[in-house]
């Protein structure tokens, strides 16, 4: 039976039917207030927050921004490491009608200069790290610095601290500046600018309306069965959208709780989610992968016996829990998941990035369910994301309530261009007219993802439509494909399938391999006979393998070796355009 919360109830819709941030935020305030909506680690120990009281630190630092000079439509760039402040930066900004430009943490300065300039940022809120590491040295002029926490900087900028004071004076003065503000809030007002991750090229700063947001927001939690007093964990960075959306606004519309997580580091997630009793993990492919890696080595500790006896039982619980319609899975496995540091665990939620097989074959034979979604910046993002009540493993799920999946020009295999219609459809791209014609067509997105859509909507994304390679044959290979088969050999850390040409012109299927050194070393094979001739052999060979069970236009014909890691985005998105394959 699919969980019941109160996101079935029409109370929440109506609410905030103003389609705003601001009535969002006093939505959960009222409804919640004395609930602890953020859990956060210092060094003196962790800190609580609640819904009232993080809805009076909003009132003072957006009554603060307002007496400092933030206007309507205002730019507010935000560069910080995730923390109850950068939550309170972006409420406080959104709510007074101003627009928040999140920015990634590990940008470099000149990335910084061109995008604040780009935004037309007229404040700048940062952490103290970021801002001693970085932003003192770059003399920025005309920005209102403003610190999240404490400095010794002599140059002329503001602490959070200090304008929250002065915004508790006004409030306290009976100045209604801050509340008249929100209230002029409308949903076609600008909420954010966010900059896609720049997989392909230079980053566009995608224009997201307060409609987008709120509609985006409350369709995932209709989709995704939140229970008021959820505990999630935030480990994504919350200047991408996936995380702004679903591991913060969409659990404080549920009345959840949010941990903010000490670090990626394995141990510490345990740690985290074992002390707090965490319920729900939103994370990204590579955070389960190293989940599903912690497990399987712990499991190796155990006696052979045992360690037999649990690959038998994983290999038949899913047909089980199909068969006597419960998860059998968590009842055999849960041992094993208290033991990880997982035993609260009720579900995952995977995005921004493929799934392996063999991870999502992991977690529901451990009767873990782990939904994946779908989605993009321009799509504020989510797209689609797996029922709990009906998951279909290899797809990304149908698409949420009130957002419409259609593919595009299908071949022969059903796989076209995923295009979306729906209120959390992005307005533009900023300054950008060319880029935005070219994927918003009479308010249809036009993704630049491939995909096919099933009898019953389900979703299945083969890659994206730039990457395709065309055989001389007319056959497509997608890469995310093969890709997900060579990231299956433990002797493969990572992979990038591309086009190469061949002597007449025609494109070749190729692959550039980070092999797994670890592994190569510890083989028999070759521990004590490890050189680059030994371990092209062995890839080689490997591949070969790999290539033997699929059609013989897809199979990968030559490969190189790298030995650094692909270069990724914050949410582990390869950038592909950065990858080159080297003329021999």
């Amino acid at each position: 039976m699919p969980v019941q919360t109160d996101a079935a109830n029409p109370e929440i819709i109506s609410a905030i039917a103003q389609q705003t941030l601001p009535a969002l935020y006093d939505y959960a305030f009222e409804k919640f207030g004395s609930a602890v909506v953020m859990k956060s680690h210092y060094p003196w120990g962790y800190q609580s927050i609640t819904y009232n009281e993080i809805s009076r630190l909003i009132s003072l630092l957006g009554a603060g921004l307002i007496e400092n000079g933030l206007k309507k439509q205002d730019r507010v760039a935000l560069i910080s490491e995730n923390s109850p402040e950068w939550a309170v930066v972006y409420a406080a900004v959104t709510s007074c009608g101003a627009t928040v430009v999140p920015l990634d943490a590990r940008l470099k300065e000149n990335e910084i200069r061109h995008l604040l300039l780009h935004s037309e940022s007229k404040f700048l809120v940062t952490s103290p790290r970021i801002f001693s590491g970085m932003i003192e040295d770059m003399h920025l002029e005309g920005i209102h610095i403003i610190i999240t926490g404490k400095t010794e900087s002599k140059q002329k900028i503001s602490t959070l601290g200090e304008i929250m004071a002065i915004g508790k004076e006004k409030i306290n003065q009976g100045d209604g500046s801050f509340f008249h503000h929100k209230a002029e809030v409308g949903p076609d007002d600008v909420a954010a600018i966010c900059y896609t991750s720049g997989t392909t090229g230079q980053p566009k700063g995608a224009v997201l309306l307060h409609r987008n947001i709120v509609s985006n927001t409350e369709a995932s939690k209709l989709r995704i069965p939140f229970r008021t007093g959820d505990v999630f964990l935030l480990l994504l960075p919350l200047h991408h959208t996936f995380a702004t959306t679903c591991n913060l606004l969409a659990p404080i519309l549920g009345g959840c709780t949010i941990i903010f997580g000490r670090s990626m580091k394995p141990r510490d997630i345990r740690e985290d989610i074992t002390r707090e009793g965490v319920t729900i993990l939103v994370g990204v492919p590579l955070l389960f992968e190293h989940m599903i890696a912690a497990m399987r080595e712990n499991a190796g500790e155990a006696p052979a016996a045992k360690r037999a006896l649990l690959r038998i039982l994983a290999g038949i619980t899913s047909g089980l829990s199909r068969f006597l319609k419960r998860n059998v899975g968590r009842t055999l496995f849960k041992n094993q998941l208290a033991a990880s540091g997982l035993g609260s665990l009720r579900f995952c939620v995977s995005g921004a990035a493929a799934l392996r097989p063999d991870i999502e074959d992991a977690f529901f034979a451990m009767g873990l369910p782990i939904l994946q979604g779908y989605g993009l910046t321009e799509a504020s993002p989510v797209v689609s994301v797996n029922p709990l009540e009906k998951p279909r493993k290899r797809t990304v799920g149908t698409a949420l309530p009130g957002v419409e999946i259609e593919i595009e020009n299908p071949n022969e295999e059903g796989i076209g261009e995923i295009t979306v219609r729906g209120g959390n459809v992005m307005k533009e791209y900023l300054k950008n007219p060319e880029a935005t014609q070219s994927v918003l067509h009479n308010g249809v997105l036009h993704t630049g993802d491939l995909g096919r859509k099933d009898s019953e909507g389900y979703i299945t994304v083969s890659g994206r439509k730039k990457s395709v390679i065309v055989t001389a044959g007319g056959k497509n290979v997608y890469p995310n494909e093969l890709e997900i088969l060579l990231n299956k050999s433990p002797l493969i850390l990572e992979s990038l399938v591309l086009a190469i040409k061949d002597k007449r012109g025609n494109d070749r299927v190729a692959a550039i391999i980070v092999p797994d050194y670890d592994v190569l070393g510890a083989s028999e094979q070759l521990k004590d006979n490890l050189t680059e001739k030994t371990i092209r052999a062995t890839i080689s060979s490997e591949i070969d393998n790999i290539c033997s069970g699929i059609a013989a236009y897809k199979q990968i014909m030559e490969f190189q070796i790298r030995d650094e890691e692909l270069p990724r985005t914050t949410t582990r998105k390869v950038k592909r355009h950065l990858v080159k394959w080297i003329e021999e």
